[in-house]
């Protein structure tokens, strides 16, 4: 295995263990599709489908609101040149917890506005998640209707190679993967590259 396979598989590792959060976020429609892993690593009800954007931000802690959106904003109007930010996040059952996150604009309309951003989450609390049930569903969103079928976490997929699946689904698939991919593979590398440093803490 050379050394891109085996950060390939590594993050691929990451993601599927629930360790590395992966989101992808359509502004204009406000809504947000996580990772299922991550997001009953967390609690959260419905692991497989997106969410409004509001049932995010409405778990991010009133302290921290403010600084997080002002790093998403500064990297929408082209002001950075990614998207970077520490803040606690109320999961179900664990509390807050301190929560790293970046991402990437990658796709734009043509004035200038964000259409797609995709990025990684990573929990640096101490302490184990442990999920709980109960919390209301609340408004989940939709993303039906898209230009780009799949969600980042599924693009990252090991299924998407699945020799049963036909030539004229796999094609289009395995092109998006690599558009996408080759926009925000240093960030899964920068992910996996903290998540090293956490295990050896």
């Amino acid at each position: 295995m050379d050394m891109q396979q085996s950060m390939d598989f590594r993050w691929r590792q990451a993601i599927e263990a629930g360790e590395l959060g992966v989101w992808d976020l359509r502004p204009e429609l406000e809504t947000v599709h996580h990772s299922p892993q991550w997001k009953q690593r967390l609690g959260f009800p419905a692991p497989h489908g997106a969410d409004s954007t509001h049932f995010w931000r409405c778990r991010v802690h009133p302290d921290d609101l403010e600084m997080m959106l002002a790093a998403m904003r500064a990297h929408a109007r082209g002001a950075q040149p990614g998207y970077e930010a520490t803040f606690r996040l109320r999961s179900n059952g664990s509390g807050y917890r301190v929560m790293h996150s970046r991402g990437r604009a990658i796709e734009r309309s043509a004035e200038g506005r964000v259409q797609r951003m995709v990025g990684t989450m990573i929990d640096l609390t101490g302490r184990p998640a442990t999920p709980a049930g109960g919390l209301p569903d609340g408004p989940r969103g939709l993303m039906d209707g898209l230009p780009l079928t799949l969600p980042f976490h599924l693009l990252l997929s090991a299924e998407l190679s699945d020799a049963g699946q036909p030539d004229a689904q796999r094609a289009p698939i395995a092109v998006e993967r690599r558009r996408v991919l080759g926009m925000v593979e240093d960030l899964l590398h920068a992910a996996v590259a903290q998540l090293d440093g956490l295990r050896q803490r």
